[in-house]
């Protein structure tokens, strides 16, 4: 009788387990429960473990799946004397099942789970039904019963149960705290895209895995993290995600997610909330840049800083029909060479700027004075050239020439590339921005290498003549009509000279550029006036008319009225930014520069334009420019502090996007109505 009452005794204090459980329908995957037997008398909690192990490449799910996938649940409403369960998730990994990404565990997971009973004193009865999702190739829904009787208080230690629970514990991400997860990590949300980027700001993660959740109906799809300098030269890590909702349009603006950083020596959660961004290319890698730049080199050719060069470059082809193939590909593979050295060039001079840490940016040679000068005379000779009226050569030592547009001598051709190629740094153009931002924040190597391919892209045109050198049979035969052809390559030069000499104009005074710009119109139309006699100087004037009235037409919708000058700009202040946007009014930044082509494009053909110019004139929105026209170290650390080295840079702050939303480097009416839309909150 005594030892019967011992054995009841016994049974009735020691831990508490299931044992393996296993779902006859699905023999890969078993299943246990058991307690610890540590009571927390003070909170009435018990420590647990559920611990499921899978066969093979069995696999199941973390809390939030990913791309499909249910998460594993249990359902304890048949329990008696039970409060609460706390379940703690294991550090998961990132698998692709049958080409979606998902987040689970294989081989064997252990969860930490906190029991909370009514009543430590009293009988509890666990009645809990785990559904449990796993796949391979396919997936699998079974049901296990978990059952467990006991008594809180009467529980005994069980070691291995203990040792379980210590361990599995310890893959559970740390919790921090909403301040301190603010100060680690950041999220933006791009609604244009629909791009999710998660910036880590501790540097000291060794290839971090990066999971976002916190919204059950949306789901992130990690693209990749990359390591990315920032403004303040540290470096961070940045997971960029695809984002979708079952419902619709995602609605993300200023919930918290969860974010969960982990690498082999710790893993922590953070919860913060999201912000309004704009993010630029997602997983910009060097191949991508390299792309870019091929893309944006090309677009150069069709600016208007570099068209007269090319179109006198096959000017020249066309005057001189007699060339042979062999010739023209030699004169053409000397101006893509010419290219290709000056942008090596334009290289080494911004390493050289970075090294002695100087600003260094897209066009920033025509911050310098003595550049615009040079490059005022380069174009006015080009200019005057044009009209057949004399040639120049440079002192014998240098043995060159510097406007020669034909013959066998390749040097004047090589010339010819490298004017092309500092002609068109004042203009941006789309792709270039990004390639150029990833380069000038990139390391050497990468520099070089995306500047190579910027020439590559602007040399193409020029390497396509030079491989197919026959298409020059296909050009017109000289006649009288190329004469009229050098008067319009002239006049373009020439207005390109006298714009340089507008540019003069933070360097020298007004008068002064007024007696530059007149001599050398003189000069020009005197020289026209000589050689082909005054009706091509009347053409000339009226070229440049319809000229005027064509782009006025593109570029406006009321072509007829002038531009409005009546917007109010206030210089660049980024503390003046952020308290106007505390009074919950939008702002809309302009950084801009004279010698930047696309910046005046955009100014004329956008922001001075219904509706956008109607738009900005509206008292809750304040204008704010910065002027990069001369060297300026606090719009060079703006530009940087957002990842940017050239101009035109436009961006839109507001309630909505404190961090402000960047547009695009070529402005459209409906872009900028659209950030400032998103900014305001309206």
């Amino acid at each position: 009788m005594l030892l019967l009452m011992s054995a009841v005794v016994s049974s009735s204090t020691i831990a508490a387990t299931t044992g393996w459980l296993v779902n006859d329908n699905h023999p890969p995957v078993k299943v246990r429960f058991m307690l610890t037997g540590e009571l927390d008398a003070a909170t009435k909690t018990v420590p647990a473990i559920l611990d499921v192990q899978l066969d093979d490449d069995w696999k199941m799910y973390w809390r939030t799946p990913g791309e499909g996938g249910i998460a594993p649940k249990i359902d304890w409403g048949e329990s008696t004397n039970f409060g609460a369960v706390n379940w703690q998730w294991p550090t998961p990994q990132q698998y692709t099942i049958m080409g979606y990404k998902t987040q689970g565990y294989q081989g064997e997971a252990v969860f930490p789970i906190h029991i909370t009973v009514d009543d430590i004193n009293a009988n509890t009865a666990l009645r809990g039904k785990f559904t449990l999702s796993s796949c391979t190739t396919v997936c699998v829904l079974t049901d296990y019963q978990l059952e467990l009787d006991f008594t809180a208080n009467e529980l005994q230690a069980d070691t291995e149960a203990m040792f379980a629970f210590n361990k599995a514990i310890s893959t559970v991400p740390q919790l921090v705290d909403t301040e301190a997860s603010a100060q680690n990590v950041q999220i933006g949300w791009d609604t244009a895209q629909s791009l999710l980027q998660v910036t880590v700001l501790d540097s000291q993660w060794r290839k971090p895995q990066v999971i976002v959740d916190g919204d059950k109906e949306t789901n992130f799809n990690p693209i990749g993290v990359t390591r990315q300098s920032q403004p303040d030269g540290s470096d961070a890590w940045v997971a960029q995600f695809e984002v979708s909702n079952w419902s619709g349009d995602p609605k993300l603006l200023e919930k918290q997610l969860n974010v969960t950083v982990s690498d082999n020596q710790r893993a922590y959660e953070y919860t913060t909330g999201v912000q309004l961004t704009s993010i630029e290319a997602a997983g910009s890698s060097l191949l991508t840049m390299m792309l870019f730049a091929l893309i944006g080199g090309l677009i150069l050719n069709v600016m208007p800083c570099v068209l007269p060069v090319l179109g006198m470059k096959l000017s020249s082809v066309i005057a001189a029909p007699d060339l042979q193939k062999t010739q023209i590909r030699q004169q053409f593979i000397a101006s893509a060479l010419g290219i290709l050295v000056s942008f090596w060039l334009l290289a080494a001079f911004v390493i050289m700027l970075k090294f002695t840490g100087q600003a260094v940016g897209w066009g920033v040679q025509f911050q310098n004075p003595w550049f615009i000068g040079f490059m005022t005379i380069v174009t006015s000779v080009f200019a005057l050239n044009m009209l057949g009226a004399f040639e120049i050569n440079l002192p014998s030592s240098l043995q060159t020439k510097l406007a020669t547009t034909g013959g066998n001598d390749h040097r004047g051709h090589f010339l010819q590339g490298m004017f092309a190629t500092l002609l068109a740094t004042p203009c941006s153009a789309p792709f270039l921005g990004t390639a150029v931002a990833f380069a000038l924040g990139a390391d050497v190597l990468s520099l070089i290498v995306i500047f190579t391919a910027l020439a590559i892209g602007m040399a193409l045109p020029w390497i396509l003549v030079a491989a197919f050198p026959q298409v020059a049979r296909y050009f017109p035969k000289p006649g009288r009509w190329m004469n009229i052809v050098k008067v319009f390559f002239s006049v373009l030069l020439l207005i390109t000279s006298l714009w340089l000499i507008s540019l003069l104009s933070s360097f020298i005074t007004v008068a002064a550029l007024w007696v530059i710009a007149a001599v050398l119109v003189l000069t020009f139309f005197g020289l026209m006036a000589k050689q082909y006699g005054f009706p091509a100087v009347i053409a000339s004037f009226s070229m440049v008319i319809i000229i005027a009235a064509i782009s006025a037409f593109a570029t406006s919708d009321d072509w007829s009225n002038p531009l409005p000058t009546d917007l109010v700009w206030t210089p660049l202040e980024q503390t003046e930014i952020a308290a106007t946007v505390a009074q919950g009014k939008t702002v809309f930044v302009d950084v801009t520069a004279d010698w930047c082509i696309t910046c005046k494009a955009n100014k004329v053909g956008v922001i001075l334009q219904d509706p956008v110019y109607s738009t900005l004139k509206q008292d809750n929105i304040m204008l704010v420019e910065g002027d990069w026209t001369t060297a300026s170290q606090p719009i060079t650390d703006y530009l940087q502090s957002h990842g940017r080295f050239g101009v035109p840079f436009n961006v839109v702050y507001g309630p909505n996007a404190p961090d402000g939303i960047k547009l695009p480097v070529i402005l459209t009416t409906e872009q900028v109505l659209a950030a400032i839309e998103r900014a305001s909150g309206n």
